[in-house]
């Protein structure tokens, strides 16, 4: 009898550690974007595999020269993909339109995205695919909930919109849009 006391005891607790733990990192007020910062282990990290091939399974090489990225983009957003790849976001474009883009920022040995919180509106990015090289300009940057992917809806013109978590609030997400320079 005493053991089911105690094994309710722990039950009750880990609940309860775990309800607060959900409401304190599921905030309602969205962070502000000044306030989100590269994590200091990957403060100046590049990325650069020059082994960057296009192929069957490769959908393109993204290079942001400004936070030293270049890397593979592979179709899904899946952990899996996400550990070694960026990720090319279901259900938005491939190659023309709004192309939807994930990546780990931190946590992972590829977290490809660990510095794009330190772009900025005019900052290049290019998007390499077996069909075009389009260069694109950064023209939105946002913090959106986990559920809000408006931004991912399909336009006329082309654009490429990465998204990342944001440290601490797992029911937010970093959002950077750029568009096409004609």
């Amino acid at each position: 009898m005493r053991k089911y006391v105690v094994i309710g005891i722990i039950v009750l607790v880990v609940l309860l550690g775990s309800s607060i733990y959900y409401f304190h990192n599921y905030d309602s007020t969205l962070i502000n974007l000044s306030d989100i910062r590269t994590d200091p282990e990957y403060d100046g990290i590049v990325y650069d595999n020059e082994e960057n091939v296009i192929n069957e399974d490769i959908l393109g090489i993204l290079t942001i020269e400004k936070i030293g990225l270049k890397a593979s983009v592979k179709e899904g957003s899946k952990k899996s993909i996400l550990k070694e790849y960026i990720g090319h976001i279901e259900n938005t474009s491939i190659y023309d339109g709004n192309i939807g883009l994930a990546g780990h920022n931190r946590g992972y040995k590829n977290s490809y995205f660990a510095r794009i919180n330190e772009l900025e509106i005019g900052d290049g990015i290019m998007y390499k695919t077996k069909f075009y090289t389009r260069n694109y300009k950064v023209d939105n940057i946002q913090v959106i909930f986990e559920t809000d992917w408006n931004l991912l809806q399909n336009t006329e013109e082309n654009k490429l919109t990465l998204i990342t978590c944001i440290p601490n609030k797992k029911n937010q997400r970093l959002c950077v849009q750029a568009t096409e320079n004609l």
